[in-house]
């Protein structure tokens, strides 16, 4: 028996459509760290690379799910990202922005979801949740420590470090 009947064609194509957030959100992180490494920012673009990881993993995960409801993944143009910002704080104020959209956006589809009673989309997106919560707290977090250190390069050093040491312990 196919799923396909019990996915609703507006849940599945606001999925489709997060298939493309998703891939985007990866590709400015990856312009995010090309831009911080070629600044001796090397913390700080590992950071940035190992959240694209973790962009592009969800955007497997969107399509995995909507395969197994027998539905194909759709992927649309993907806008190139920026790929210049004034400084780290300017860079990380686009961060914060990006994740306060998705935390959005991850409301809206659960949204949809219990709008078309479906369970199992509901379900599926709740997986989200706890990492964006604690990825817009990072992001919030980064940014407000950047302001602080402002334009003092001793500051901007050791949470360039401490961005490395938090990569790596994750896998990056």
């Amino acid at each position: 028996m196919s799923f396909r009947k019990s996915l609703n064609d507006e849940v599945a194509n606001a999925l489709n459509e997060q298939i493309c957030i998703e891939a985007s959100a990866g590709f400015l992180y990856f312009s995010m760290a090309s831009w911080a490494s070629v600044r001796g920012l090397t913390g700080m673009a590992k950071w940035f690379r190992g959240e694209a990881a973790g962009e592009l993993t969800h955007m497997n995960l969107f399509v995995d799910y909507l395969n197994d409801r027998d539905y194909q993944a759709k992927f649309a143009t993907i806008e190139a990202p920026a790929c210049d910002w004034d400084s780290p704080i300017d860079a990380f104020d686009m961060v914060r922005t990006q994740e306060h959209q998705l935390m959005q956006r991850m409301n809206d589809l659960i949204d949809l979801a219990d709008k078309h009673n479906d369970h199992l989309t509901h379900s599926f997106l709740t997986q989200f949740v706890p990492q964006q919560i604690a990825d817009t707290a990072e992001a919030d977090d980064i940014h407000d420590r950047l302001t602080l250190v402002g334009g003092d390069g001793h500051g901007l050093i050791l949470i360039d470090q401490e961005l490395a040491r938090e990569a790596e312990a994750h896998g990056g």
